[in-house]
């Protein structure tokens, strides 16, 4: 049998995303507001939560960013 793993793709809350990125939730929308930071895809109701590809693709890029500035 076959497992699909490779298309897992994970959702994460906004406290999960604050520990990730080590930006207080206050932060992170601020940062969304300025068109900064990536925005959450609504689950339901009550739920927003982002795509973890996406934080690690936006953390990737602060960190290439800050590379650029101390070379």
């Amino acid at each position: 049998m076959k497992t699909l793993i490779s298309n897992y793709r994970r959702a994460l809350r906004l406290p999960q995303v604050s520990e990730r990125t080590g930006i207080s939730k206050t932060q992170i929308y601020r940062l969304m507001q300025r068109g900064e930071f990536p925005l959450p895809a609504r689950l339901s109701e009550r739920v927003v939560a982002w795509d973890e590809d996406l934080i690690s693709d936006w953390l990737s890029n602060r960190f290439a960013k800050a590379g650029d500035i101390h070379a």
